[in-house]
């Protein structure tokens, strides 16, 4: 017997469990693994304006381009009016700049200073724009609220966390085996997958592997996907996987 440990659980397997790289007959090799969302994301800002608005709450699904929270952003459109006042006021000066010039009373050097003004002043309108597209939080799939850390009318602070969310429709399994099994491991086997919170059974497909071998366990992670749509499975569930010595690619 064997016990090899990885960053997420410690597996034990049999002698024979080995004997697969080699191409011994074995009737089945179970293992653990883990069901993940593909899309799962943390959304922050570094906007210190307090929340206005939370459009979605924890359990809630939205859609992509939905509103997921606002922030109270007068102070920035404030700022975004006066750039915008400068950069107008200094296009006027380099309008008069290369009127002058053009008429022998102005020097090609006050051109290019009242140029170099507007273009600054530009910059400053394109920085305050940009800063304003993280006044809402839009989503970028679709998915379902996992979890708020902030509340309408708190202030957060640089980069920390607002809201995380996720997509429960795409998920998959994440397996990790004892590296001897890398030969056996193709895209396109099939295996049974045993859900422990549920007590289902169901047919899944490995889509990929990792391209490393981890060198302190001697493990190798395993992705696979359901092979038919996977309706009331979570994220974070977990199970048994059972692969059968006789099995087809298919």
């Amino acid at each position: 017997m064997m016990t090899f440990c990885a960053a997420t659980a410690c597996f034990v397997t049999l002698p024979w469990a080995a004997a697969t790289a080699s191409g011994e007959a074995i009737e089945q090799l179970p293992v653990r693994g883990v069901i993940r969302s593909i899309n799962h994301a943390t959304l922050s800002t570094n906007i210190g304006a307090k929340v206005s608005a939370i459009d979605f709450r924890e359990g809630e699904h939205f859609r992509t381009g939905d509103r997921l929270v606002t922030f109270d952003c007068r102070s920035e459109q404030a700022r975004l009016a006066a750039a915008q006042a400068v950069s107008k006021e200094r296009s006027v000066k380099v309008k008069t700049a290369r009127y002058l010039q053009g008429l022998k009373a102005g020097s090609t050097q006050e051109v290019e200073i009242a140029e170099a003004q507007l273009e600054q002043a530009q910059a400053e309108v394109e920085a305050i724009t940009a800063t304003l597209e993280d006044c809402v939080l839009m989503a970028p799939f679709d998915g379902v609220v996992e979890e708020l850390h902030i509340r309408e009318n708190e202030r957060p602070s640089d980069n920390s966390p607002i809201i995380t969310i996720v997509d429960i429709r795409s998920s998959e399994i994440e397996l990790i085996v004892t590296s001897n099994w890398i030969r056996d491991m193709v895209p396109g086997r099939r295996f049974n997958f045993r859900i422990d919170e549920t007590g289902e059974s169901r047919i899944a497909v490995i889509s990929r592997t990792a391209p490393v071998v981890d060198p302190t366990s001697q493990t190798l992670r395993v992705y696979a996907r359901f092979a038919e749509a996977a309706d009331g499975v979570l994220p974070g569930m977990s199970g048994e996987a059972t692969f059968d010595a006789d099995w087809e690619l298919r």
